[in-house]
């Protein structure tokens, strides 16, 4: 963030944090888990970046793939969430530039209750 800011309004560059929905909200076992994502996001709001929750991204693939039934863990996965879908990476095309200062708990539902 020091050194990639400064740069930001003449190279057009995005800065997402992904952080978590236990950064919101509370799960038995998961406190220092849940406190170090909250940290992540009061970064966020600091550095007036956004914060989604879990996203589709190379990393969680690559957690899917190392299990016997890769299809099977995914879908796990995505009965934990509301809208039974993981998310994609969308906050740091051009489109969203205007978003900032927010944090969007873009989970698919789960902080909604």
């Amino acid at each position: 963030m020091k050194h990639l800011m400064p740069l930001a309004p003449e190279s057009g560059a995005a800065m997402v944090c992904v952080s978590s929905r236990l950064g919101m909200v509370g799960m038995p076992n998961q406190t220092l888990y849940s406190a170090a994502k909250g940290g992540l996001i009061a970064l966020a709001r600091g550095a007036a970046i956004v914060a989604p929750g879990l996203i589709m991204t190379p990393i969680i693939e690559a957690s899917f793939q190392r299990r016997p039934d890769p299809a099977a863990y995914q879908r796990v996965g995505e009965e934990s969430i509301l809208l039974r879908r993981l998310a994609t990476l969308f906050l740091a095309c051009p489109e969203s530039s205007y978003v900032t200062g927010a944090v969007l708990p873009v989970d698919g539902g789960c902080t909604a209750f």
